[in-house]
């Protein structure tokens, strides 16, 4: 069975910041996007959508060099089966003139696809007293308190 996604837009990173910039079919979807401080953005890691990188199921986790080789979905690496991102990231502005959301980050590259936006939610993205591999432990976390 075969299933198709279309980009709804694109990332931009230039001097000015970082946005994700919505094709105009899609900005009414951002209505009240503004009402919520974190967006869940899914991306498309186009640049690694190759046969190759499809089939790589074992790799090192690329934020820990030197830590044990981890299957494709017990780490973060962008060679997978289906090469779909995912960051959460602060909604900094919201821009319709431009049909674009300024955010604080983005690990996707200028360019990238994306593909979904989803508000964050702490009552059900957030997690109390996760397990995670030893190699994780200590990376800090991007937003605190």
């Amino acid at each position: 069975m075969e299933y198709s996604i279309r980009p709804i837009g694109h990332i931009e990173k230039d001097d000015t910041g970082i946005y994700l910039v919505i094709m105009s079919e899609f900005w009414d979807a951002t209505t009240h996007v503004n009402l919520f401080s974190h967006l869940i953005v899914l991306w498309w890691i186009h640049e690694r959508d190759t046969p190759e990188d499809r089939q790589t199921l074992v790799s090192n986790p690329p934020r820990k060099k030197g830590a044990e080789p981890s299957g494709a979905f017990s780490c973060r690496s962008p060679s997978r089966p289906n090469p779909v991102g995912h960051t959460i990231v602060k909604l900094i502005a919201v821009d319709p003139e431009n049909s674009r959301l300024r955010v604080d980050h983005m690990d996707a590259n200028h360019g990238s696809p994306i593909i979904d936006i989803k508000p964050y939610l702490p009552s059900s993205d957030r997690v109390d007293g996760a397990m995670v591999a030893p190699w994780f432990k200590d990376l800090e976390p991007r937003y605190t308190k």
